[in-house]
C-alpha cells in the first residue's frame, strides 16, 4: 500500500485512536526535536539534566491526545481506550525521537556523543547509536506509562 493511499484512507475514514495517536504523537515528536534544537543552539545540549523537560513535553502531548480521543469518541466506558490512546501517542513520539537522537548523535554530533560516553554509562559499556536509541526509548516509555496513568485519573471523571 502506497503512502498516498494510506493518507487517503485516513482522510475518508472516521477518527480512531490510531489516527489521533499518530497525529498527536508526530506533533509531540516535532516538539521534542524543536526543544532539543533550541538547547543545541543555546549551547545547552551538553546539560543532560535538561532532558527533564522532555517529560513535560511528552505529558502535554499525551494529555492532549487523551482529551482529543475522549472528545471524539464520547463513550461512557472510556478508561481503557483513553489509556491505549495515551500509550499510542507515547510510542509514536518516543520511537521517532529515539531514532532521531541515535542518528543525530551517531552521524552529526560526535562531540556530544563523546560527552555522553564520558559522563554517563547508559547501562552499557560503550555508547553507540543503538544504545542511545534503547536508552532514550526506555526512558521515554517509562515516563509515558506513569504520565498516561496519571492523566487517565484526571480524564476519567471529567
Amino acid at each position: 500500500m502506497a503512502y498516498t493511499e494510506i493518507i487517503e484512507i485516513m482522510k475518508t475514514s472516521s477518527p480512531s485512536i490510531e489516527k489521533i495517536g499518530i497525529k498527536v504523537g508526530f506533533v509531540t515528536f516535532l516538539s521534542l526535536v524543536a526543544y532539543f534544537m533550541i538547547m543545541k543552539f543555546l549551547g545547552l545540549s551538553h546539560v543532560l539534566e535538561l532532558r527533564f523537560f522532555n517529560i513535560v513535553i511528552l505529558a502535554i502531548g499525551i494529555s492532549y491526545g487523551i482529551k482529543k480521543i475522549k472528545r471524539t469518541l464520547q463513550e461512557s466506558d472510556f478508561y481503557l481506550k483513553g489509556w491505549a490512546g495515551g500509550m499510542f501517542v507515547s510510542v509514536v513520539s518516543t520511537v521517532l525521537f529515539a531514532l532521531f537522537m541515535s542518528l543525530y548523535l551517531s552521524y552529526f554530533d560526535e562531540s556530544l556523543m563523546q560527552h555522553i560516553r564520558e559522563t554517563t554509562t547508559l547501562g552499557f559499556t560503550v555508547a553507540s547509536g543503538f544504545n542511545v536509541f534503547f536508552a532514550v526509548f526506555m526512558e521515554g516509555m517509562a515516563s509515558a506509562v506513569v504520565i498516561t496513568l496519571a492523566a487517565m485519573q484526571y480524564f476519567k471523571t471529567k
